[in-house]
Parts: structure tokens; sequence; C-alpha cells
């Protein structure tokens, strides 16, 4: 526990260099540049959790990240690795993380949730989301871990600030990706968690009462549903 402890610690310290460099990715850095530098700073990142005790990891964006995984599940050996503003092409990059935990016998699960900043941003292309995500489902099935695949729960404009158009044309991506996700996951073997079944309405929306005010991350609600419909998968390891 206190090695996790001190993991997170210098993960803390690492987490605004990161979200910097996902900030400015399309306003200030080439890709290439952007790349080196999130590279960079991910394998900083797999270094400080070369001693990590844990068996569980949670791989994804800004989602898992706000998630208490530790408070969540007590007796399982868990660890957050979650970024703000990741899309499936971060995740890739940092594989090493994943790499370090496993090298030192002790990672064996991954529970994967991504995909929706790819679907919100205005450079989504379904063939590429395809690609990305078939790609980064054959690293981790490289690795020999158990990888449980979440679809990507939608967003909200009901009682939020976010915009109707903006909400519907992200929930129709992810309902397209959604339909990938679920393909990819049975042609590659892994179990589905269809979280989004369970946190949408039936317009598609994620539930107003599972949203923040921004009408895209998760209230206490909504992580409080994730972290039940997980729970048996989580508890099973």
């Amino acid at each position: 526990m206190k090695r996790t402890t001190l993991s997170l610690l210098l993960f803390a310290v690492l987490m605004p260099a990161i979200l910097l460099c996902s900030c400015s990715q399309d306003d200030t850095v080439s890709i290439d540049t952007y790349n080196l530098m999130y590279d960079h700073l991910s394998q900083v990142w797999a270094q400080s959790l070369a001693h990590a005790d844990a068996k569980i990891a949670f791989f994804g964006d800004s989602r898992v990240i706000g998630a208490d995984w530790y408070s969540a599940y007590p007796d399982s050996k868990v660890v957050n690795l979650g970024v703000g503003g990741d899309r499936i092409r971060n995740l890739r990059i940092r594989m090493s993380q994943l790499y370090t935990l496993v090298s030192n016998g002790q990672l064996s699960v991954c529970f994967l949730a991504i995909g929706g900043n790819d679907c919100l941003s205005s450079s989504y292309d379904s063939a590429d989301f395809r690609d990305e995500y078939d790609a980064l489902l054959t690293e981790l099935r490289s690795l020999g871990l158990t990888v449980y695949v979440n679809t990507i729960a939608g967003v909200t404009d009901e009682g939020t600030s976010l915009p109707s158009k903006t909400a519907d044309l992200a929930n129709s991506r992810m309902a397209e990706a959604n339909a990938i996700i679920r393909e990819l996951a049975a042609v590659h073997g892994l179990t589905l968690i269809d979280i989004a079944s369970d946190m949408n309405d039936e317009h598609g929306k994620l539930k107003a009462s599972y949203s923040t005010p921004d009408g895209v991350h998760f209230s206490q609600a909504g992580y409080d549903c994730w972290y039940n419909v997980l729970r048996p998968y989580v508890t099973n390891e």
C-alpha cells in the first residue's frame, strides 16, 4: 500500500505537465512534437510505477481519473491510470505504464474505458477510430492481461452547459463508436461491459442525474452506477 501511495504522489506531481501537454496538442506544437513530449512524460510516470502493488489497472481518460477506485474496491489492489483529455492514441503511447506493472509480476487485469474524447473531437473519423482501437486491443492482449472493455457512456445537454447540437453530434458518434467497440471486443475475444446501456437514457444521452454541470463528466451518482456495474468483475479477480 505504501508503494502504491508513493506512485500516486509522483503521479500527482506529473499530472499538471501531462495535462498541459494534452491541452496544447492542437494549439502550440506539431503532432510529432506532442507525441514525443507525451511519450517522455509517460515513461517517467511508468518509472514511478516500478514498485506499485497493483493487480488491476483502470486505463482511460478523465472519467477514469475522476473515479475513486480505491474506495470503491478497498479489498482489491488497484491503480488509476486515467488522464484527462486522452484519446485512444494517447493510451497507445502510455502502454509503458502497463508494461512496467506487468514486468514486476503484479498486474493481471485491465479495465479499459476510452473513446469519448475521440468522439468529441472535430477530427473524429469512424475508420480511424476503428483502426486505433483495434491496435490498442492488440497491444493489450499481447501483455497477457485479462481485459474488460467498457463502452462509452453518452453526454447530455439536459440541465447542463453543453449545447444541444454538440451533445447530439457527440452521442451520434458515440453510438457509432460503441458499435465498433462491441465488434472489436468480440473479434478479440474480450469481455464487454456495456456501461452505455446502464448510464444512458432511452434517447442515448447520459442520464441527467449521472452528469456534472458540464454534461460530460460523471456525478457521484454516475460513478456509483459504474462502480456497481464493474463490481462483479473486479471482485471476481
